[in-house]
């Protein structure tokens, strides 16, 4: 879904505030995603593929973090 307007000869969009840039990102290009994170936090053999692989990954790093009582 693209919320605004896209100039594809730019390769731009526009975001809904001047001053930042789209849901998420650091501006330029959003075609290849990625996390920032600490080295010392495990990654999974396999591939992150979508938003729910996303989300398992950051359930099994708080839970790595911050444990259950």
């Amino acid at each position: 879904m693209v919320g605004s307007f896209y100039d594809p000869q730019l390769d731009e969009g526009c975001a809904f505030e001047e001053l930042i840039s789209f849901h998420g990102g650091m501006g330029g290009p959003q075609t290849r995603a990625f996390i920032l994170y600490p080295t010392s936090l495990p990654l999974p053999a396999e591939p992150i593929v979508g938003a729910a692989a996303v989300h398992g990954l950051l359930r099994s790093w708080r839970q790595r973090l911050q444990p259950a009582a």
